[in-house]
């Protein structure tokens, strides 16, 4: 986790590239860009791409069109972006589910994670969370799992699917906590695990913020552990998981690509664009609400770097839980 992070704080400290005489001189873009959200509206990592996308259109001169097309973990719209026309105006706003986990999690992957693609920029990160309903009258980690070692097999928690990240970050949770028997209800998407949270259907959900912080600020579910190095701004009274003796630490971090064969010229221009808006306060403000914490000068070279890192940390939690889906 410490080489994680020193490779997110490398992209942060990272000098801002000029843009390259070819990519000046270049009409590119003159239409309008289509950006794909591989998930459906309303959940993390959609909240963040509309966020980003109105200001990289006024970065770039040109308006950016955001398309969700969820379903299979977000594969749909990997897949479809993977095999994309190369020329810069159909980009993915990733999620390490439908970039990383979710291609490595399949026994024939439509993609490969670092060669499906070709990334421009790593743009911000955010801590995972966990959240059980007040009902359950469990208010810290410690007797939560207390609970689920005297109960084992009868309780569950709910994720956004098989191999997404939610789903990974509980179960390295339930390895380091001592192998919990504990029950995974994957849905298709985050909206039907928090609403089963909710109503006790499940035991605990694990997401992020964006979704997770107006329930925890309006009583319908306490959110009682930040699987980060720090607590958060946002929800200052939320121990970490390290805080209660767990170690896991897991971020969901989002990033821009483009499908294979992107002139390197293009690249540099979209790259561009992103630090301009990652870079800027007003975004920086936006994103503090959601307990995002952008990425700031990142470059095509150190986004396939970190990529290239993801795939290793990811893959190995993958291998020790023995998930594969047909």
């Amino acid at each position: 986790m410490h080489t994680r992070r020193h490779i997110l704080a490398g992209l942060g400290a990272a000098a801002a590239a000029r843009v390259t005489p070819a990519a000046a001189q270049d009409a590119f873009p003159d239409h309008p860009l289509r950006l794909v959200v591989p998930f459906p509206p309303g959940g993390t990592t959609d909240v963040f791409a509309r966020v980003f996308a109105s200001r990289f259109g006024e970065a770039l001169g040109a308006s950016v069109v955001v398309d969700n097309r969820g379903g299979a973990g977000g594969l749909i719209g990997g897949g479809e972006v993977n095999r994309a026309r190369p020329d810069g105006y159909t980009l993915i706003f990733h999620s390490p589910t439908s970039g990383i986990a979710g291609p490595l999690t399949r026994r024939v992957p439509p993609y490969r994670p670092l060669e499906g693609f070709e990334h421009v920029a790593i743009l911000g990160y955010t801590p995972m969370i966990l959240a059980v309903s007040p009902r359950l009258g469990v208010n810290t980690l410690p007797e939560l799992v207390d609970l689920l070692r005297r109960q084992p097999g009868r309780h569950s928690y709910g994720s956004s699917g098989i191999g997404g990240v939610p789903h990974l970050t509980t179960e390295l949770f339930r390895a380091r906590a001592g192998n919990l028997d504990i029950v995974h209800v994957p849905y298709r998407g985050a909206a039907g695990a928090i609403q089963d949270t909710i109503a006790g259907n499940v035991t605990f959900v694990v997401d992020t913020f964006a979704p997770l912080l107006p329930l925890h600020q309006g009583g319908q579910l306490k959110v009682i552990a930040i699987f980060g190095e720090e607590r958060a701004a946002v929800a200052p009274e939320v121990p970490t998981a390290r805080e209660a003796g767990f170690d896991v630490v897991m971020r969901n971090t989002n990033y821009l690509s483009a499908p294979p064969g992107t002139p390197a010229d293009r690249l540099e221009r979209l790259s561009a664009a992103a630090r301009t808006v990652m870079g800027s306060p007003e975004m920086a403000a936006e994103l503090a609400r959601m307990a995002y914490v952008p990425v700031i000068g990142s470059t095509p070279a150190s986004a396939r770097d970190f990529i290239a890192h993801e795939v290793t940390l990811w893959g190995s939690i993958i291998q020790a839980a023995h998930i594969e889906v047909e």
